[in-house]
């Protein structure tokens, strides 16, 4: 008898220690989650840029001592003024770096481009001055507002352009000549957008201004004379650009 009540007793524990194992919390399992961390704009880009552009060029002839050896009996006066458009294509590099929605940096550009005028001198039409740009770049600094993928931006720095200036007769052969790399200020303003990890495309808008600048024409036909023209020169552009941002890390592990 007592071991009928010892083997009941020990069933009984034994169904209530099961039921207190099965009442115990179980602890979560633990998931790895990605997660993206926001856009930024900041780090290094390289890219490359096509457009097209358009200069305004006005010469005056001053009474300088060349102009007056070679006997120009109307100077000072205007030479007149031309305008020309052409192609433009490039590459550029630049750094931002990204505060909240405030994206600051400099970028570097250059262009390779054909713009070419020239005009007849209104006091003197037996002789045309001419233009020719054959490239032009800036060194800027850009500030703008990010808006997570776009980009909208302002910039402003130094501009050059290297030039071809010449004097011939109307109609006929190259007189003089000079060539000079010209500095200058610009202004610009432009939008960006990342489409794609690394990758943004932009368009771009920037006005150069070269102000007015000596320029002496060295004689390179016979009987020439060397002679002064004061150049002032701006220059517009429109470019569309595609960029390529070193570093980007889009997804950050989270547990």
């Amino acid at each position: 008898m007592k071991k009928l009540f010892a083997s009941i007793a020990l069933a009984v524990m034994s169904l209530n220690g099961a039921a207190n194992a099965a009442d115990m919390p179980v602890a979560d399992p633990v998931y790895k989650v990605a997660t993206y961390a926001p856009f930024s704009w900041t780090g290094f880009y390289i890219g490359i840029h096509g457009g097209g552009d358009w200069f305004s060029s006005d010469w005056h002839a001053p009474l300088t001592a060349n102009n007056a050896a070679a006997l120009c009996l109307v100077c000072p006066t205007s030479a007149g003024s031309h305008a020309a458009s052409s192609w433009l294509a490039g590459g550029q590099l630049g750094y931002n770096y990204q505060i909240a929605w405030f994206v600051g940096g400099v970028e570097a550009q250059v262009s390779a481009t054909r713009l070419q005028g020239s005009n007849v001198i209104p006091s003197f039409p037996a002789i045309t001055v001419n233009s020719k740009t054959d490239s032009l770049g800036t060194i800027a600094a850009r500030a703008g507002i990010a808006v997570d993928r776009s980009l909208f931006y302002l910039k402003g720095g130094a501009a050059w352009a290297h030039e071809t200036f010449s004097s011939s007769t109307t109609g006929g052969p190259v007189l003089s000549s000079t060539t000079d790399t010209r500095w200058g200020w610009m202004i610009g303003v432009g939008a960006e957008w990342a489409f794609f990890e690394n990758w943004s495309v932009k368009v771009e808008y920037d006005h150069m201004d070269f102000h007015r600048r000596r320029e002496t024409l060295a004689p390179v036909a016979a009987g020439a004379f060397a002679f002064d023209y004061d150049v002032q020169q701006t220059v517009d552009l429109v470019k569309v650009g595609l960029n390529y941002r070193f570093g980007y890390s889009p997804v950050v592990a989270k547990y």
